[in-house]
């Protein structure tokens, strides 16, 4: 039985994830998480998780 044969050949087609990490080619000695911020907080913000009932 031929595995390749179940896939649908959209799903064949698409490009594994590639991390940035990987595709880094400088020289970092601290590597940000994607939803990191190099310069800080930007501060207290007006939110609430929750709305008051």
């Amino acid at each position: 039985m031929n595995l390749e044969a179940l896939i649908r050949p959209n799903v064949r087609a698409m490009k594994p994830y590639s991390s940035a990490r990987d595709e880094f080619q400088g020289d970092a000695r601290v590597m940000l998480d994607a939803n990191e911020n190099s310069l800080g907080s930007a501060g207290p913000a007006e939110f609430n998780r929750y709305p008051d009932p």
